[in-house]
């Protein structure tokens, strides 16, 4: 077990049952509420998928500045187009927040892991399609997770491979609802969040958010709680929502 231990990491040999890491707390009351461990799983690797527009970059670099805080936090972008300055609009601490553009997709899930094992509590892992890297990478990186009990989001696309869909503790779904305006001009996005898949809980909880920008108009940034969807504001989201797929290698 020793030997094992060295070789693979610790996590590789371990009591049977996954011991409640409890959550990483948000501060936004609807989306931790709706986690068992009242906040993002410790411990898991999770997605926010949808479609192109739908709010899921938004909502995870908001989540991101959020966290950078108080955490140290990093975001491996896959499609190399995110501007530091948006963790900064979002209200972020630079001084906390790693960017990592990797050359390819396999740089991209070893940096991540890389980096929660170097004490990094949240990273975000933000493309438009995921494409197949094997069963080692997805592994590799929960088993980062697990030892490390940190948390790591993959924000955006609407498919994951087999491989890696196997690995996720949670699956949110995001939808775009609207656009908060301010004299005119869009001033922030309102979207639906809803469970979709969870080896915690039973999915089909949801809730809504307003992202505000920075932007066009000098305010606070940020995250806005509009509270939890009702049953039949969840009906609603549920057959308007393009279901999250999995894609085999």
């Amino acid at each position: 077990m020793a030997a094992l231990g060295r070789r693979y990491g610790r996590v590789v040999v371990r009591a049977g049952g996954n011991p409640n890491q409890g959550g990483l707390r948000t501060g936004i009351g609807s989306l931790d509420a709706l986690f068992t461990t009242a906040g993002l799983p410790r411990g898991r690797l999770s997605w926010i998928g949808g479609e192109a527009g739908a709010g899921s970059f938004d909502l995870g670099l908001a989540l991101l500045a959020r966290m950078s805080l108080s955490l140290p936090v990093a975001v491996i972008d896959f499609d190399r187009k995110v501007d530091p300055g948006d963790v900064e609009d979002y209200g972020g601490e630079l001084g906390n927040c790693w960017v990592v553009r990797p050359r390819t997709t396999q740089q991209g899930w070893a940096s991540a892991r890389s980096l929660l094992q170097a004490g990094v509590e949240f990273c975000l892992m933000l493309a438009t399609q995921w494409p197949s890297v094997g069963r080692a990478l997805p592994a590799l990186l929960v088993a980062a997770l697990e030892e490390s009990s940190g948390v790591a989001v993959m924000g955006g696309g609407l498919t994951v491979p087999l491989e890696v869909r196997g690995r996720l503790g949670i699956e949110l779904s995001c939808r775009r609802v609207g656009w908060s305006l301010a004299h005119g001009d869009v001033a922030g996005i309102l979207l639906q969040l809803l469970v979709a898949r969870s080896r915690m809980s039973p999915p089909g909880m949801g809730c809504e958010l307003r992202i505000d920008f920075s932007r066009p108009y000098p305010k606070t940034a940020g995250i806005v709680d509009l509270g939890m969807l009702s049953s039949s504001e969840l009906s609603d989201c549920t057959t308007l929502t393009t279901p999250l797929a999995v894609v085999a290698r």
